[in-house]
């Protein structure tokens, strides 16, 4: 496990020389920060439900900039072909993967900066319940930490990073909207359907309630999609082929 940090500082930094990853930074402060002065200009009183709507923005913005971070993180070297060189070191398909989820991972959390900026400034206006607060950049970190997983997951599959990022939206937004198309909500396909989706246990963490049951989802779910792309590096090693 000695390698991970290596690979991790290693994807950090070719993340931070990326005029890509910029833009993806830069698209998301702005976006979220233009979204962020609708709600505050459209609620002068409760400064908490302006909290709390910066927080569920952050949720869809992350559908389509995660996808753009994580497409590059193992098919860009399959398409370059350095994945075979990487394979071939006396390196883990464990310590790969983990070592490139965390250099995404810390890369993500970085686009909570904006966010933090804003509840200082909501803070300095007026009375703020920090408990949700709280709460929300927890739901907010294991929001990131799980579609990181799948981003690097659909990332394994191809070698073409744009169509990484493809998958991984579909996955996402599949994962948001597949228990809408059950006619019968009380139906077990719709509460399985319902289950699997985030924002049923992200919600909690907005309203400033951190409940075992979501923690679990989010850490069971995360844990799936790194081992999923373990099996699939292996696979590629076992085949002799990236």
């Amino acid at each position: 496990m000695v390698n991970i940090p290596v690979i991790a500082k290693r994807e950090l930094n070719t993340f931070f020389l990326s005029p890509i990853a910029y833009l993806v930074l830069a698209g998301f402060a702005v976006g979220h920060g233009l979204l962020f002065a609708v709600f505050l200009w459209g609620s002068s009183v409760d400064l908490n439900a302006v909290a709390g709507s910066a927080f569920w923005v952050a949720l869809y913005l992350l559908i389509v900039t995660v996808p753009l971070i994580t497409m590059g993180l193992l098919s860009e070297e399959a398409s370059s072909g350095t994945i075979e060189t990487l394979l071939t070191t006396p390196v883990s398909d464990m310590e790969v993967v983990l070592g490139k989820y965390l250099g995404a991972l810390l890369f993500g959390v970085a686009m909570l900066a904006p966010i933090a900026l804003e509840c200082v400034y909501l803070a300095a206006m007026g009375t703020l319940d920090y408990g949700p607060v709280a709460a929300g950049f927890l739901g907010l970190y294991l929001l990131i930490a799980q579609f990181v997983a799948i981003g690097l997951f659909c990332s394994s599959l191809t070698r073409v990073q744009v169509g990484s990022a493809i998958i991984s939206f579909v996955m996402l937004l599949g994962l948001f909207f597949l228990w809408l198309v059950v006619r019968d909500r009380s139906s077990l396909a719709a509460v399985v359907l319902r289950y699997m989706a985030p924002p049923v246990h992200y919600d909690g963490f907005v309203k400033g309630i951190v409940d075992t049951r979501d923690l679990v989802y989010f850490a069971s779910t995360t844990a799936l999609f790194l081992f999923l792309s373990v099996r699939v590096l292996e696979s590629r090693r076992w085949r002799g082929t990236a």
